[in-house]
């Protein structure tokens, strides 16, 4: 079992697993990422297991994901608005990676989506070769959580001055980009500011609360569906108490 952590997430995730069909299925096949894609069964378990795992938030962005599951009644298919993106690149793997459920995390956007976002793995594409391993803070780190920063306004940095590791993957998946930050920036906005208003600081320590407890169901493995941008949120409101209570105390 892994535990994991989303990057940047300030909360440790679920220690789920796909399916043991998948382990089944595949044991003793010789085969690459390509060949694992042409079986549907194994494919959905994969999805099924990294969007559960993961709280329905893109490993990279904190992006919402989702699957629709098919309706028989109205002919619908299964639509899955994320793709599942190979930590080590797919280019850089060597046999046995790319079909290695541990190198695999899911993320916004969904394949063939028409569009090419900056930021998040499009950005990152085949990086970090071999030699640059080491640059590249994974989601899966224990310490993950604790390499970034986020402002009131959505803005991330290095919570560490020189990590060197935190930069070159901000920049490499573009973490920094306008875009991203705008989206986070809203989400805290929304946060901090029910109904356009000052929020209350029972209200925050609520949400925190809240928060906290979504990401211990989710290391227990139960299945609890993560507000997107949550881990910047959850810095913002934390700061958020913090200035309250000291209204407070010397009020």
């Amino acid at each position: 079992m892994r535990t994991i952590i989303k990057l940047p997430q300030p909360v440790q995730l679920t220690q789920w697993r796909a399916p043991r069909m998948v382990a089944a299925q595949l044991q003793g096949m010789d085969c690459n990422y390509a060949s694992m894609r042409h079986s549907p069964e194994v494919i959905k378990a994969v999805e099924d297991g990294l969007i559960a795992e993961q709280g329905g938030i893109c490993a990279y962005t904190g992006h919402g994901i989702s699957i629709t599951p098919a309706n028989p009644n109205s002919g619908s298919a299964r639509k899955v608005n994320f793709h599942i993106e190979h930590l080590i690149p797919q280019k850089h793997c060597t046999r046995g990676q790319d079909t290695d459920y541990v190198n695999m995390v899911a993320c916004w956007p969904r394949p063939n989506c028409g569009f090419e976002p900056a930021y998040g793995t499009r950005k990152k594409y085949s990086w970090p070769p071999p030699e640059e391993e080491a640059l590249f803070v994974s989601p899966l780190r224990q310490d993950c959580a604790s390499r970034f920063s986020f402002s009131r306004r959505g803005k991330i940095q290095v919570a560490i001055h020189g990590d060197a590791a935190a930069e070159k993957t901000i920049a490499k998946l573009g973490l920094d980009h306008p875009t991203l930050e705008e989206l986070r920036r809203k989400a805290i906005q929304g946060a901090l500011n029910p109904a356009s208003r000052q929020m209350k600081l029972s209200e925050a320590l609520k949400i925190h609360a809240q928060m906290q407890q979504d990401g211990a169901k989710l290391k227990k493995g139960i299945s609890v569906k993560l507000v997107p941008f949550c881990f910047a949120i959850e810095q913002a409101l934390s700061r958020e108490i913090r200035k309250l209570e000291g209204i407070r105390k010397h009020s």
